[in-house]
C-alpha cells in the first residue's frame, strides 16, 4: 500500500513542518520537494489544482525515484500574472490503479519575474 510520509520542500520553506507543501510563487522560480514513503514506485502522476487554475500558469516536473521510498518532484510558477494572492489548492498524486493521494498546498514569496518585471528592485518597466 502506497503511503506518503513526508513532503519536504528543497531548499527549506517556511512552512515546514505545517502539513502545507508551500510553492514559490515567483514566477520562473521553481520549487523542488523531497517526498519519502512507502510503495512510491505506484504514482504514475503528480500535479497541482491551484484553488482558481486561472490566476497562474505552471509546469510540473514529475516524480523522479531514488528508490521505492524517495523521490523528487518540482513545481514551477511561470506567469502568476503580477498577483501575491496565496493560490492554494492541493497536489495530487495518481497511484496506477487511479487512486489518488493529496496534500495542502499554499504559495509565498515576493511577485518579482514576469512579463512587465526587470528584478526584484527594478519595479515596473513602463517603457
Amino acid at each position: 500500500m502506497t503511503t506518503i510520509v513526508n513532503i519536504q520542500a528543497l531548499p527549506t520553506s517556511p512552512y515546514e513542518g505545517t502539513g502545507l507543501v508551500a510553492i514559490v510563487i515567483t514566477s520562473g522560480v521553481p520549487s523542488y520537494f523531497r517526498l519519502t514513503g512507502v510503495d512510491l514506485n505506484r504514482i504514475v502522476s503528480v500535479r497541482w489544482f491551484p484553488k482558481h487554475p486561472g490566476t497562474l500558469l505552471f509546469e510540473t516536473r514529475q516524480l523522479i525515484l531514488v528508490d521505492n521510498t524517495e523521490g523528487t518532484f518540482m513545481v514551477k510558477v511561470l506567469d502568476n500574472y503580477l498577483d501575491t494572492n496565496n493560490r492554494a489548492g492541493r497536489i495530487v498524486f495518481t497511484l496506477d490503479d487511479e487512486t489518488t493521494l493529496s496534500a495542502p498546498v499554499i504559495t509565498y514569496g515576493p511577485v518579482s519575474v514576469g512579463p512587465l518585471w526587470t528584478s526584484p528592485n527594478a519595479g515596473l518597466i513602463t517603457g
